[in-house]
């Protein structure tokens, strides 16, 4: 990966330690992760509005790169589990169907809860990151939201939030 993801994910990791430090011990760690995962792919998913035909809202582009955000970070959380480098994302889905590649993601998604492993997360993402240029989501865009994200994340970490 890149430079700029070089630091998103040492920054992620130095949050991931205050977090891990501070409620390692709590009852279902982990599983909780998991599903804290899931919970932020839906409200990405969400927000994108792709799967409300009834509507004819845009997405709120700020937003969107809002909740993205956290499903990115939360997909760095276990690559620090494993204590991955984070790489070059290997392949993705062969397709341009987003519904095809966010029901992937939530299939995947479930499996962490049973199944932490190197090639899973991996999968995961480089599917998200797929999906959000399927997106038109700009690596600029989220590597500036992922920023401005870790810059609340560690106010309210100070905060006792």
């Amino acid at each position: 990966m890149n430079e700029k993801w070089q630091k998103i994910y040492e920054s992620n990791k130095k949050l991931d330690d205050i977090f891990e430090h501070k409620y390692v011990g709590t009852e279902n760690y982990y599983e909780k992760n998991c599903l804290g995962f899931l919970v932020e792919l839906g409200e990405f998913v969400n927000e994108s509005k792709v799967f409300k035909y009834w509507t004819i809202k845009e997405a709120n582009k700020e937003k969107l790169l809002d909740e993205y955000a956290d499903t990115i970070t939360m997909t760095l959380l276990f690559y620090r589990l494993l204590n991955l480098e984070l790489e070059k994302p290997i392949s993705h889905l062969d397709t341009t169907n987003v519904y095809e590649i966010i029901n992937f993601l939530f299939l995947k998604g479930t499996e962490l809860m049973y199944n932490l492993n190197e090639e899973l997360v991996k999968e995961i993402f480089s599917n998200l990151l797929y999906l959000g240029n399927l997106l038109n989501l700009k690596e600029d865009e989220v590597i500036a939201a992922i920023n401005k994200k870790h810059i609340i994340v560690k106010e309210r970490l100070d905060s006792d939030y």
